[in-house]
């Protein structure tokens, strides 16, 4: 998995640099959810993957009760 940075996520929502790091310190839930978002599409990770990932979780635990 690549890692992402406060440059990727600058690009990915046309904002400055400056801006990102502004996010972090200020509206750090912002900054995470954005992070988290810029990490899946610098991975190729979409919303359907993601939903998959949740139903194998959930099948894997209801099968060891």
């Amino acid at each position: 998995m690549k890692k992402v940075t406060n440059t990727d996520i600058a690009e990915y929502t046309d904002k400055s640099l400056n801006t990102i790091n502004g996010w972090s310190g200020k509206f750090p839930k912002l900054w995470e959810l954005v992070k988290t978002g810029a990490f899946c599409k610098k991975n190729g990770i979409n919303i359907d993957m993601i939903k998959n990932c949740i139903q194998l979780k959930k099948l894997a635990r209801d099968n060891d009760e």
